[in-house]
This record gives C-alpha cells, sequence and structure tokens, in this order.
C-alpha cells in the first residue's frame, strides 16, 4: 500500500518549492516538480492537455490548499476534477471526476516524494 501523504508535507513541499520570493515566490518550481510527478504516472501516454498545461493549473490548486482551505481532501478532489477535465476520452466515453481520485492521490504522493 502506498503512503498516504498529510496536509504537513504538502505544505512543507509546497513552502520549500515556492521559496521566500517577493508576492509569495515564484510557483515554477511548483509546476516543475508537479510536472515530473504528472509525467510519473504516465500522463503523456494519454491525449488532452499536457502535463506542463495541467501542472500549470495544478499549482493553484496546491496554492489554495496551502495558503486558504487547509483541506487535503478539498485538494484532491479539485486535482482529480482538473484531471478530468484535462484528459482526453480515448474510447470517446467520459470517466466521472471522481474516477481520477486514485489519479490525484498518486500525484500529490509523489509532488511531496514520498
Amino acid at each position: 500500500m502506498s503512503h498516504v501523504i498529510t496536509y504537513t508535507e504538502l505544505r512543507d513541499r509546497f513552502e520549500a518549492d515556492r521559496g521566500d520570493e517577493e508576492d509569495n515566490g515564484s510557483l515554477d518550481q511548483v509546476a516543475a516538480r508537479l510536472g515530473q510527478a504528472l509525467d510519473a504516472i504516465g500522463w503523456r501516454a494519454a491525449d488532452g492537455a499536457s502535463a506542463e498545461e495541467v501542472a500549470a493549473v495544478g499549482v493553484h490548486v496546491l496554492r489554495a490548499c496551502v495558503d486558504e482551505h487547509r483541506d487535503l481532501s478539498t485538494a484532491r478532489r479539485a486535482l482529480a476534477d482538473l484531471l478530468y477535465s484535462s484528459a482526453a476520452p480515448l474510447d470517446g466515453s467520459r470517466a466521472a471526476p471522481m474516477d481520477f481520485l486514485p489519479a490525484a492521490s498518486e500525484v500529490l504522493r509523489r509532488y511531496v516524494g514520498v
């Protein structure tokens, strides 16, 4: 069974990536690490938005979790919705957004690095 991350692990990783630059730092490192996490789950193998495009939006999901609501379940659902809306259906059908929760959990786990 894979490690289930905690809010503290996500916050610490996000803050380390964001750094201490002016206006809450840059999200470039966050996006790069998030893109790597997407690549690790095979995101590039499917049609749809690129890992970079998804990561560019995903950083805002992570930022909202860390800076605003502090609820990992909310972030996981928002990331699942993002993956759902960014994926192209391979056979003309669409899975439900909640079908992307395992992928969202794995992306978060890989982003954190556990």
